[in-house]
C-alpha cells in the first residue's frame, strides 16, 4: 500500500498545498518482539557475467509542454479523499498523504 502511494504523494506534493480533509490513525506493532529466528543456510553463488561497453548518451530532446493540473487523488477510486494515514508502530510513527476512503 505504501509503495503504491508513493505516485500519488509525490504528485500531491508537487501540487499546491491544501489542508487534509481527515487523518487517519492505525496502530500496528504494538506487542513485545519475540527472539529472533535461526539463521538461514547459505545459497550457492550465482554465476558472474562478463559487462558491456557503455553506449554512447544521445542529445538531450526539447522540452515538452506543461501538463494539466491535476488533483491529488485523481488516480483514486470515486469517493477517495486527500488525507493523512498516521501509522503507529513500536519503532515509531509515520504519516503519509494519500486518499482515503471516507
Amino acid at each position: 500500500m505504501a509503495a503504491g502511494s508513493g505516485f500519488l504523494t509525490a504528485t500531491a506534493l508537487s501540487e499546491a498545498a491544501s489542508e487534509p480533509l481527515k487523518t487517519v490513525t492505525v496502530d500496528v506493532g504494538t506487542g513485545i518482539p519475540g527472539p529472533p529466528g535461526p539463521p538461514g543456510s547459505t545459497g550457492p553463488k550465482g554465476d558472474t557475467g562478463a559487462q558491456g561497453p557503455r553506449g554512447p548518451i544521445g542529445e538531450q530532446g526539447p522540452t515538452g509542454p506543461p501538463g494539466p493540473a491535476g488533483s491529488p487523488c485523481a488516480g483514486a477510486p470515486a469517493g477517495y479523499e486527500p488525507g493523512i494515514l498516521q501509522i503507529n508502530g513500536a519503532g515509531g510513527q509515520v504519516k503519509i498523504f494519500t486518499c482515503i476512503e471516507p
